[in-house]
């Protein structure tokens, strides 16, 4: 079956193909090559359900995914394990299991080797904390950011100032 689809569009046959597979994860584990290919299997079929709207079945092959990687998964597969980590966090949150997706975005940060990899889980872990009114930590989160980037946020400022700020960021984009 994984030969069916190796690299092909299979569209939503991807699904049963990845049912059928999981099956007989117990025995996939033992081959990491083989694990690799099914937890990316997986990973495009969470991705595919994520794009449908279809967020528990994402959250379930996602999760699948996730356990076929080995120990060192950070290491010797780190495009794949920050891709699936923020596709986890991603369908963590959108099935509330919000304590879960920040779980796995503050592990996507400690690990992320550098901050473009950070950015997508920094914006997702500032709207969960945002949604959870967590306001003090949404700011902590993005003045950490901005400090990384060379940014500096002034402790007060006056409206002049701020308008002045307004005008600069609009030239910026009007670029």
């Amino acid at each position: 079956l994984h030969s069916y689809c190796d690299g092909k569009d299979v569209g939503d046959t991807i699904f049963l193909i990845a049912n059928q597979i999981n099956h007989g994860k117990e025995w996939i584990v033992r081959d990491t090559d083989l694990s690799i290919a099914i937890a990316e299997l997986n990973m495009k079929a969470g991705k595919m359900a994520l794009d449908g709207c279809d967020h528990k079945t994402a959250y379930s092959y996602l999760g699948v995914a996730l356990s076929l990687l080995p120990n060192d998964h950070w290491s010797s597969h780190y495009d794949l394990s920050l891709r699936l980590y923020f596709l986890k966090s991603s369908a963590a949150n959108s099935i509330c299991q919000y304590y879960e997706a920040e779980l796995f975005l503050r592990m996507t940060l400690e690990k992320a080797r550098c901050l473009d990899d950070q950015l997508p889980s920094y914006l997702l872990l500032s709207q969960i904390l945002q949604a959870q009114g967590n306001v003090n930590d949404v700011y902590d989160s993005c003045s950490t950011i901005l400090t990384e980037l060379g940014e500096s946020i002034p402790v007060t400022y006056t409206l002049s100032e701020s308008s002045e700020m307004l005008e600069e960021t609009l030239k910026m984009y009007e670029e």
